[in-house]
């Protein structure tokens, strides 16, 4: 048994035993004084085993009740929690579904202060010639490459940015508060990561690359906006050769567009 699974049952168990411990403890304490009333004026002999007697009983029935009571509510709540997160997320890649991608972005420009300037970067990445891949090698190793490519998005950004699958081989990255510095290498990271993946199905090389389109931003436009912009860089990318980054700056300064080749 992996020790992580035994160790994380193990904690599991300790809100379930807390809960029946007390409520039993809780129990045994209402029977003892509601014996003690009953029994007053009794000799002493049968008033302490009455009393006694009427709360170890308490807690002999009680304690496996509210075990099993508390265990079920803890069930409850995990399926509760796991319902959540896969509403939330993409079931084969594990990245936010598009919906809610779009939402924490807006949810980060709404958050700002009046008059205030929020800057960050949008970054959309997309498979190059997903569609060959698939009909080449299998729609299970287009399943493949689609987990290889989020991987590689995932482990090249900070914990606080966003990582969202926005269509069938699209991915969007949100970096809130991020430099131009910093997005350009995290977007080359990502691109030069997936040029360098060997992918050998069945023993034939199947090569890897993506384009990435980003928008560079300084104030506080809504994600359609944003994506629009992304997109159009994406296009960019692709009609110059694919396997490369276009970037455009939104600021107030205007518009430049900037490009980091593969």
């Amino acid at each position: 048994m992996d020790n992580r699974a035994s160790g994380n049952s193990g904690r599991n168990w300790v809100p379930v035993a807390r809960y029946a411990l007390l409520g039993s403890a809780a129990c045994a304490a209402v029977a003892t004084a509601n014996a003690a009333i009953l029994l007053q004026g009794q000799p002493g002999g049968i008033f302490w085993s009455g009393v006694i007697g009427a709360g170890a009983i308490a807690s002999l029935v009680a304690a496996p009740l509210l075990a099993l009571v508390a265990s079920e509510r803890h069930k409850f709540a995990a399926l509760k929690s796991e319902v959540s997160r896969l509403a939330s997320t993409d079931p084969l890649t594990s990245c936010l579904n598009s919906g809610v991608f779009a939402n924490l972005i807006d949810a980060f420009r709404g958050n700002s202060s009046a008059g205030g300037r929020r800057q960050g970067a949008l970054l959309v990445v997309e498979i190059d010639d997903f569609r060959a891949i698939n009909a080449k090698f299998g729609h299970a190793w287009g399943d493949e490459v689609l987990k290889i490519v989020a991987g590689t998005i995932k482990s090249s950004v900070r914990a606080g940015d966003l990582v969202g699958r926005i269509g069938g081989e699209e991915f969007g990255i949100f970096l809130p508060g991020t430099s131009r510095e910093n997005a350009e290498l995290v977007a080359e990271r990502i691109r030069g990561t997936v040029s360098e993946t060997i992918l050998e199905p069945g023993g034939r090389n199947c090569p890897l690359s993506v384009s990435v389109g980003a928008v560079l931003f300084e104030n506080q436009l809504e994600f359609d906006d944003l994506f629009r912009n992304a997109d159009e860089r994406l296009t960019e990318a692709k009609a110059r050769g694919r396997n490369r980054i276009e970037f455009a700056e939104l600021s107030g300064a205007g518009n430049q567009r900037p490009s980091l080749n593969a």
